[in-house]
This record gives C-alpha cells, sequence and structure tokens, in this order.
C-alpha cells in the first residue's frame, strides 16, 4: 500500500475519477452533534484566520483508504472506498452548498470553482453517476443524487418533508445543517461577502487534509477493513457482517447488487427499525446486532462472547456449502420472525409475553423463541406458541418470585437448543418436558408449594426489581378482570403504592399490649409483601401516601377503576394483608401455573409440524 497526505482539492481534482462506496458498505449516519458540528467548526475557525490574515496550519481530517478498480479503455477512473466514505461523503455536500450559495450570492465564479470539485466533466460517458465525485453506498444513492442536483435550500427541504418515518434524510439534513451555517457566517456583518466565500473556497481547497491510503493488488481489502474498524471506527457489527457476505458473493460469482436488494437493503435504513438503539440490561444496542448475537447463538447452538460476535460469524461461515446466498436468505428468514416479537397485536399473547419478558429484562431465551417461531407460524402454530409463551412466562415469574438466578439462563437455553434439535423437536410438548424434568437451582422451574411459600414470604418490594414488580401486578390487574368488567388499557405511568405506608406508626399505631420492637419489626416487613402493594397513578399515589385508612381507601376508590384496588375493606390491618396476599396467590397460581411433571399438552403442540420438518441448525460452529 502507499499513503499520501493530500489537501481536499487535490483529492477531487481530477475530472475524471469517482470514489465509490461498495453496496456492503454501511448507510450514512453522521449526524449533527458528533460529526457536522466539530467539522463546521474546524472549517469555520480556519476561514475566519483566512480573513484575518493569520497564519493557517492545514487541518487534518483523518485517513480514507481506496482500492483501485479495473476499468476498461476509456472508462472513467473508479476508486472503491474501503474505509472513509462517511467523510467524502459529507465534504462533497459541503463543497454542494458552498457551490449553491456561491450562485445565490450572485458569485459565479466561485460556484463554479465549487462546481469543479462536485462534478467530474465526463461528456462522452455513458454512466450518468459518473458526473458525481463520490457515488455512495446503495442505500443512499437516490437521497446524494437528490441533493447534488437540488441546487438550493428550498428543493432540499422538500427531500426531508416527504421522509414519511423520520428515519431518513440524513443527507439532506446535512446540506440544510451547513447551508444554514455557512450562510450565516458570509452575511456576518463584518467584511465583505466576496472575501468570506475566498477564504472559505482556499479553506475547503488548500487547508484541510487527508491521509490517503491506496492499496496494491497484494492488499487484502476486506482484512484492512476490518482492521480499522476493529481499531475504533464507529461500526455496528452488523456492519462488519455485510461487507463480508456482499464480499463473499463477488468472489463467487453471485450478484450481490441483487442479493442486497432483496435480502439486506432494509437493514440499511438510517434511524429505522434495524438501527435503532434498545435497552438491554444497562446498554442501548442497536437491534440489528442484537438479532445477530440471538441468530448466531441459534444457528451455533453456543455461547456467543458478544466481544467476538464477528469472529465467531466469520467462523460460522467458512463451512464449503455456506455460500453467501444461503447465508443470507437464513439471515434475513429469521430476521422476518424475530420483528415480529415487536409486531405482534398489541393485547395478543405474543405481545403480552415479550412486553413482560422485557420488564423482566430477559433476552437469553430469544435465540430458542427465533426457532419456535420459524417452526410454529401462522394461525395453524397459534396454539403451540401459545403454550409455550405461557410455560416460560410460568417459568420466568415463578424464579423471580422465587429468587432464583438469571445467571446461567444463557447456558440453559443453548442446552435446550441443542437437545430439541437433536431430537427435531421444538413442540410445546418437548420444552414443557425439560423444563419440568430440571432440578437445579439454576434452572428448576418452582413448583406450587416452593411458589406460594415464596409469595407470602417475599418482601417484594425491597427484593424485587420495580420495573419486574410492576409488571407481576399488572399482570394480576388483567388477570382479575371478568366478562362482567370493562376492559382497560393500564396506563404506563403507573407506580406501586404501599397501602400501609412505610411510616405507618402515626395513624397504624400497635396495640400498646402488642407494641414490641419484635411486633414493629414484623410489621416493617410485611409492609413489603405483596398484599400491601397496588397500583396508583402518578397523580394519585403521593396525594394519598400517608394519611389514615379510612381517608386513603375513600380517595382510592373514587379514583382507582383498577380490580386491584375495587374490593379494598374497611379495615386495614396486618391481618388483612396477609388475606390479600393468599388471595393474591391464588390469582398468581392460576396465571403462572406450572403442570405437574407428566402432564399432557394440547393436541397441536404435541403432533404438529414434527414429521415434516428437518433440523434447521448445524451440529457445530465451525
Amino acid at each position: 500500500m502507499r499513503a499520501d497526505k493530500l489537501t481536499v482539492g487535490k483529492i477531487f481534482d481530477s475530472t475524471e475519477t469517482r470514489f465509490d462506496a461498495p453496496l456492503f458498505q454501511r448507510p450514512y449516519v453522521w449526524e449533527e452533534d458528533d460529526n457536522w458540528s466539530p467539522m463546521w467548526e474546524a472549517i469555520r475557525g480556519l476561514a475566519e484566520k483566512r480573513l484575518s490574515a493569520e497564519r493557517v496550519r492545514p487541518h487534518f481530517l483523518g485517513a480514507i483508504v481506496l482500492d483501485q478498480l479495473e476499468t476498461g479503455t476509456g472508462q472513467i477512473n473508479l476508486r472503491q472506498i474501503i474505509d472513509g466514505q462517511q467523510r467524502l461523503t459529507t465534504l462533497q455536500i459541503i463543497l454542494a452548498v458552498a457551490r449553491d450559495l456561491s450562485r445565490k450570492k450572485s458569485q459565479p465564479k466561485y460556484a463554479q470553482s465549487f462546481e469543479k470539485l462536485t462534478k467530474n466533466d465526463v461528456p462522452l460517458s455513458d454512466e450518468p453517476h459518473d458526473v458525481f465525485k463520490v457515488w455512495p453506498t446503495n442505500a443512499d444513492r437516490a437521497e446524494f443524487e437528490e441533493v447534488m442536483n437540488a441546487t438550493d435550500k428550498s428543493a432540499v427541504s422538500s427531500i426531508t418533508e416527504n421522509t414519511n418515518d423520520g428515519s431518513g434524510a440524513l443527507l439532506a439534513n446535512a446540506y440544510l445543517y451547513f447551508w444554514k451555517n455557512l450562510e450565516d457566517w458570509i452575511e456576518a456583518p463584518t467584511g465583505e461577502i466576496t472575501d468570506r466565500i475566498d477564504a472559505f473556497y482556499k479553506v475547503l481547497k488548500d487547508d484541510l487534509l487527508l491521509v490517503v491510503i491506496d492499496l496494491d493488488e497484494q492488499d487484502d481489502a476486506q482484512e484492512i477493513f476490518e482492521t480499522l474498524n476493529h481499531l475504533g471506527a464507529p461500526l455496528l457489527t452488523a456492519d462488519l457482517v455485510k461487507n463480508y457476505l456482499f464480499r463473499l458473493a463477488q468472489r463467487t460469482g453471485e450478484n450481490a447488487e441483487k442479493l442486497y436488494d432483496r435480502y439486506w437493503a432494509e437493514f440499511d435504513v438510517a434511524k429505522g427499525y434495524w438501527r435503532t438503539k434498545i435497552r438491554q440490561g444497562r446498554l442501548k444496542t442497536p437491534r440489528i446486532d442484537l438479532f445477530l448475537h440471538h441468530y448466531l447463538t441459534l444457528r451455533t447452538m453456543s455461547i456467543i462472547d458478544v466481544g467476538q460476535l464477528f469472529s465467531s460469524f466469520k467462523d460460522f461461515v467458512k463451512s464449503p456449502d455456506q455460500s453467501a446466498s444461503k447465508q443470507l436468505i437464513s439471515f434475513r428468514s429469521y430476521a422476518d420472525v424475530y420483528r415480529t416479537f415487536d409486531s405482534s397485536i398489541k393485547g395478543s399473547r405474543e405481545s403480552t409475553f415479550f412486553y413482560r419478558l422485557s420488564q423482566l429484562d430477559i433476552s437469553t431465551v430469544h435465540p430458542l423463541l427465533l426457532e419456535v417461531f420459524k417452526r410454529f407460524a401462522g394461525p395453524e402454530g397459534c396454539e403451540a406458541r401459545e403454550q409455550i409463551l405461557s410455560d416460560f412466562e410460568s417459568y420466568f415469574v415463578r424464579r423471580t418470585v422465587c429468587e432464583l438466578t438469571t445467571k446461567n439462563y444463557n447456558r440453559f437455553f443453548v442446552e435446550m437448543i441443542k437437545r430439541l434439535n437433536d431430537q427435531n423437536d421444538f413442540s410445546a410438548a418437548a420444552i414443557r418436558k425439560m423444563l419440568l424434568t430440571e432440578s437445579a437451582d439454576t434452572s428448576r422451574w418452582p413448583d406450587d408449594v416452593e411458589f406460594s411459600r415464596a409469595w407470602l414470604a417475599c418482601k417484594m418490594y425491597k427484593r424485587i426489581k420495580r420495573a419486574k414488580l410492576r409488571m407481576i401486578l399488572e399482570a394480576l390487574e388483567v388477570e382479575l378482570h371478568t366478562k362482567k368488567t370493562e376492559a382497560i388499557s393500564l396506563p404506563e405511568d403507573l407506580t406501586i403504592e404501599h397501602l400501609m405506608p412505610r411510616e405507618w406508626t402515626r395513624h397504624w399505631p400497635l396495640p400498646v399490649s402488642e407494641n414490641t420492637e419484635e411486633a414493629r419489626t414484623a410489621r416493617d416487613e410485611l409492609l413489603h409483601t405483596v398484599g400491601n402493594l397496588t397500583l396508583l397513578t402518578k397523580a394519585l399515589n403521593p396525594a394519598v401516601s400517608n394519611g389514615p385508612w379510612p381517608k386513603k381507601r375513600a380517595e382510592i376508590l373514587k379514583h382507582s377503576a383498577l380490580n386491584l384496588n375495587r374490593t379494598l375493606p374497611e379495615v386495614w390491618e396486618d391481618v388483612t394483608i396477609r388475606e390479600r396476599s393468599k388471595s393474591l396467590l391464588t390469582v398468581a397460581a392460576r396465571l403462572w401455573e406450572r403442570p405437574e411433571a407428566g402432564a399432557a399438552t394440547s393436541k397441536s403442540s404435541n403432533d404438529q409440524y414434527i414429521a415434516d420438518k428437518r433440523p434447521l441448525l448445524r451440529k457445530s460452529s465451525s
């Protein structure tokens, strides 16, 4: 390889060179705070120095890596961008803004000079896109072309108005950002507009430096791409996977463009479903990378280290029968299944399950559920799916109430996948049998005796995280609905309230004869059990928090429509708290039922889809 230090003007100087970002690159992702603003401030600062005749030291913008593409005689020179497309694309947008503003401010010479840095002069070319200096990856090409040809702010604004889901138009927004800042700067009260445009032109042409690394035939572009991004470029793991798969497609002669359009394009929508960051534990991760982790766990039937996700994927794909098209077909089919986890009809069993699972902060079962939902798809698989989800929900809630560990879940569900795959049986009956036969503390499904004991004794308010506890109370509320009660949607801002407050001594004094240290301690512990807890709105909660029971009960009955609150008795004391815990236990045991070992499942869950389904998983990852 060869490295040179070049100015932006030198890079874009040629009238017959196009820098191409291949389809397997990620889409444009730069945004105002992290990218546009720092670049603008650097350019503006240099231009101010130019105006004041201060010494200007060139500003280093980073490095780009290019690979020479083969072209026929008479064709334009093509350079493939291995790394740096975000930078080069943004520079082209800034140059286009400067070109269009120069024209608007009646500075035709500067408009023409900026134009030469954004357009190639190729009158004999049959390829219309040869006119552009930079040609971005597939996902951005249509918008880039619109922006570069728009000529003014109003035309670009219409591009942003036409995005109906608010997920795209980053290129158009970049143009509008730089237009506003550059227009404000050149119209400043000090100095002539011509002088300011001249200073800006000289900065863009001569004062911005890039290290340009040109690869030769002996350099492995894929290896260099991965190394550069491993060392710090903020790519998603899925972007590395994409790059790897489409380079594989090119090497093996598959039609990469068609494969991209059919199987991958949706993953590249900026700020779309797949690139939205969602919370997983304490971190936020793009959904596409979460799915990739679950998918690879399922396909390899092994525990995947998040830090080794891409290398694990490469090991998985190295099998000689794993072509790029096969990989993309499989990846996309499971991605479509994964998306149904979030798109179930509100109020359906699936929707309820995944909401409750998210509140429990459990995702290690997702790889197994990918296979379950793929095999038991559509209305005909509904009964099997619902039983499997009900069993898993019972399993997780019972273990939560019994305060059993979640630390072994990843290993446990990988082992389940292996065993189910060996049997080629992911039916409800097979899954239930495995759950019921577990006896270790790390994996058992608590029976009614253990669950009842924990339910009545556990100080849930102190021992269970708020989100999990709120979900349990919400589920009880829904289960208390009958055909005679109105179905209501639970507000998202319900909070957990102690019916007998933690500061109970003023309005709930113990009888003098029972006012001992032991009795006070017992009551303090009883306060945090489920029988003393309910849900109230944020507005109602503080209004009734520490008042006497008759007043508190009257306010709750007046304002709350929840079944949890409609039967509160006139007297609230230790014995009624215990009785309410027992009453709610009856509801919980019915809601999160655990069958006896050997209990039958629904007829379709046992037999449906087993005979005609071959194992979809491999025995090993490499």
